[in-house]
């Protein structure tokens, strides 16, 4: 006598061998409203980009100062903040307004700079055509 044993996974499997699963089609945006999606996700990348740039230049300039010695480096960054808090109100006032409008030059000319490589980039993926 022959001991034949089926358990609910093996009819499981069989009726999965009979009847394969059909593929789902998923759900599938509009071009318009993926590739809006894909340019602001991308355009939000390149603005972080250019302004962790801009905030580095300051920390290059002064490492190029003090010949990349960080003993000296934060001498001078003692120096400017002992000589900012020593200033009167209006002296200080009109330090953080230069640096604003130096912050924001200096965005300004690092995004001009890149943009023509971003937007060929741009330009290219969404010339692709679509694939299913």
């Amino acid at each position: 006598m022959s001991l034949n044993l089926v358990t609910s996974i093996d009819r499981a499997l069989d009726e999965a061998r009979e009847n394969p699963p059909q593929a789902k089609r998923g759900f599938k945006l509009p071009a318009c409203i993926s590739d809006s999606c894909f340019i602001t996700i991308k355009a939000a990348g390149f603005a972080v980009s250019t302004f962790l740039m801009t905030l580095g230049l300051p920390l290059f300039f002064f490492l190029l100062l003090s010949g990349w010695n960080m003993d000296l480096l934060f001498l001078q960054i003692d120096n400017l903040a002992s000589r900012y808090i020593a200033a009167d109100g209006a002296r200080q006032l009109a330090f953080s307004d230069e640096l604003k409008i130096g912050f924001f030059g200096i965005a300004s000319l690092i995004a001009l700079w890149r943009i023509p490589r971003f937007v060929r980039d741009m330009s290219r993926v969404l010339d692709t055509p679509e694939q299913v």
